[in-house]
């Protein structure tokens, strides 16, 4: 149990709408994440298999996690969108892509576009490290479209 979580008041989630990458709901939820109205819950890799737990937000809010057996808990698994409120899923740990520049003005037009696209990114040493919260494939799609302005080459981490 996150620590502090009320059980009794606790944020109930019941299942999972969607995912936070899914075209049908990634414009919705920028905008939201702009107003301050998206909540991140985050779960370990090895807690992301459990059904049922207690959690907080980013932002304080406690929530107890009870999803049916068919479904399974991923990265950007939306738990929540009403319009006052969205309630997303991080898993640490979660599946990444490395993206590796081959000169200074390829990782500018790199970084800009990675953060134009408002993907979660780290940077290790020359690298940027793209957490991705959708389907691998989406991601590799719009690196084409960065290809065209900056030399660079993906790798997936061990």
């Amino acid at each position: 149990m996150a620590d502090g979580a009320d059980p009794i008041n606790a944020f109930r989630l019941t299942g999972i709408l969607g995912r936070a990458g899914d075209e049908a709901y990634s414009e919705r939820l920028h905008k939201m994440g702009h107003d301050g109205r998206v909540e991140v819950v985050t779960v370990s890799r090895a807690d992301a298999a459990r059904r049922r737990m207690r959690l907080k937000t980013d932002k304080g809010r406690g929530c107890a996690l009870m999803l049916p057996r068919d479904e399974r808990l991923e990265n950007g698994s939306i738990l929540h969108l009403s319009d006052d409120l969205a309630i997303v899923a991080r898993i640490e740990d979660g599946p990444r892509l490395r993206l590796a520049p081959s000169d200074t003005a390829s990782a500018l037009r790199l970084g800009f576009f990675c953060g134009n696209l408002h993907w979660a990114a780290s940077f290790e040493d020359e690298v940027i490290e793209i957490e991705m919260t959708g389907a691998e494939s989406d991601y590799l799609r719009r690196l084409q479209d960065a290809a065209e302005n900056a030399d660079f080459t993906i790798e997936k981490p061990s």
